[in-house]
C-alpha cells in the first residue's frame, strides 16, 4: 500500500480511481477486521472507512461506539495496510482522529451546512497533511458546498476532496437522496483541480440500486467511489438497507470496472437510472401541482370574501411573462410553457369556481329547527 499522504487520484490500477469502502458504522473489532481483510485481499480498495461517531436524526438510534473504535481502525491499518478514514463532526473528533493517525477524515452533510463548525475543524486540521473529504450539504446548495471546501483550503489544508452523496428530496423518490448529477459536475467545473468522488450508497439507500449508480458514476468524470460494505448488512446497526456484503461488493467492482461494456447492456443501465430520475421528478411535479391547486382554493376564499372576480387578467399576464422567461432560461419553448400554464390556470379557475358553487349550495340549504 502506498503512503496515504502521497495518494492522488487516480491510483488504483484495476479501477483507475480511488476506492473507499467499509461499513457504515464501526460496531466491533471483529466486524471491522472481517470486512477489511476481504477488501484488502481484493486489491480493489485504497481506503477503509467506518463511522465512529454517527450524527443520527433520532437520539434513540445508534450513535456510534465513539472514540474506542479509532483503535480498531488503527488495528485494521496495521494488519491490512489499508489507509483509514472516518467522519468528523466537531473539533474534538478532528483532534482525536489526528491523535490516532488517521489518513483521511470526511465532513458529513449535516456538518457542512454549519460554516462555523467547518471553520473550527479546518483550523484544527491545518498543516496536518491529512486528507479531508467534504460531502455535499443536505440541500442542493452548490455555493455552500464550495464554501466549505474553500474554508479548508484557505486554512492551509491542501489535500481536499469533495464527495457527492446526493441531496435531500422532499417528495417520495426511488432514491434516498436525489443524485442531481449536474451539481457535482458544476462543482468540478468551478474547481478543476478538486478530486470529486461519488457515494452511491447514500444516494441509493437501497443496496439493489448501488450497482446501477456505480456504473453511472464510472461513466462520468468522478475521481473515485465511497461504498458501504458490511459482513452481515441485515444486522447492521445503521443504514442496513444500503450496505453490500463483501462478496456483492467484489462482484460489482469486477463487473463495473470492465474496460468495455456491451453497448446494449450499458444503454439499459443508463435508461433505468434516467427513468428512475424521471419518476422522481414526475412525483415532484404532481406534488407541486397539488399544492398549487390547494393554494388556488385558499385564494378563492379571499376573493369571495372581498367580492373579487375569479379571473384577474393583470395577474395572469404577470404569471405568463415570468414563467415563459424562466422557461427560456431553462431551454424550454415559450409556446410549450404558455400552453402548459394555460391548462394549469384553467384548472385553478375551475377549483375556485367549484368552491364558489359549493358555498352557494350550502348557503341555500334549509335550516330545520326542532
Amino acid at each position: 500500500m502506498k503512503n496515504s499522504n502521497d495518494i492522488r487520484p487516480p491510483v488504483n490500477g484495476k479501477a483507475g480511481r480511488i476506492v473507499i469502502a467499509g461499513p457504515c458504522s464501526a460496531e466491533s473489532p471483529r466486524q471491522m477486521m472481517e470486512t477489511a481483510r476481504v477488501l484488502a485481499a481484493s486489491g480493489q480498495v485504497d481506503f477503509f472507512r467506518a463511522g465512529v461517531w454517527k450524527p443520527r436524526t433520532s437520539p434513540g438510534s445508534f450513535q456510534g461506539v465513539g472514540s474506542r473504535a479509532l483503535k480498531w481502525l488503527q488495528e485494521v491499518k496495521q494488519e491490512t495496510g489499508l489507509a483509514i478514514c472516518t467522519e468528523v463532526g466537531s473539533v474534538q473528533h478532528a483532534v482525536e482522529s489526528l491523535d490516532h493517525g488517521l489518513d483521511m477524515v470526511w465532513i458529513g452533510a449535516r456538518t457542512v451546512s454549519n460554516p462555523f463548525v467547518v471553520q473550527e475543524i479546518a483550523d484544527v486540521l491545518k498543516g496536518s497533511g491529512i486528507h479531508v473529504m467534504v460531502k455535499n450539504p443536505m440541500a442542493p446548495d452548490l455555493d455552500l458546498w464550495a464554501g466549505s471546501i474553500q474554508r479548508l483550503r484557505q486554512s492551509g489544508t491542501e489535500k481536499v476532496w469533495a464527495i457527492h452523496r446526493g441531496f435531500f428530496y422532499w417528495a417520495r423518490s426511488v432514491f434516498r437522496n436525489h443524485p442531481w448529477w449536474h451539481l457535482p459536475m458544476e462543482l468540478k467545473a468551478r474547481m478543476p483541480d478538486l478530486p470529486v468522488i461519488c457515494d452511491p450508497s447514500h444516494i441509493a439507500g437501497d443496496r439493489r440500486l448501488v450497482p446501477m449508480l456505480v456504473q453511472r458514476a464510472m461513466e462520468m468524470p468522478f475521481d473515485g467511489l465511497m461504498i458501504e460494505v458490511h459482513p452481515d448488512p441485515d444486522k447492521a446497526l445503521s443504514d442496513a438497507s444500503q450496505q453490500l456484503t463483501p462478496a456483492a461488493f467484489l462482484q460489482m467492482m469486477s463487473h463495473n470496472f470492465r474496460k468495455q461494456n456491451p453497448g446494449k447492456e450499458k444503454q439499459n443501465r443508463v435508461l433505468d437510472e434516467l427513468r428512475a430520475e424521471i419518476d422522481g421528478i414526475d412525483q415532484l411535479l404532481v406534488w407541486a401541482l397539488s399544492k398549487r391547486m390547494k393554494l388556488a382554493g385558499e385564494i378563492a376564499g379571499i376573493k369571495r370574501r372581498h367580492r373579487m372576480a375569479l379571473h384577474q387578467p393583470g395577474r395572469w399576464e404577470q404569471v405568463i411573462q415570468k414563467v415563459t422567461s424562466l422557461g427560456q432560461e431553462g431551454g424550454l419553448r415559450s409556446d410549450f410553457i404558455t400552453k402548459l400554464f394555460e391548462d394549469i390556470h384553467h384548472e385553478s379557475l375551475s377549483v375556485q369556481q367549484r368552491q364558489k358553487q359549493q358555498r352557494i349550495i350550502s348557503g341555500n340549504r334549509p335550516t330545520f329547527v326542532r
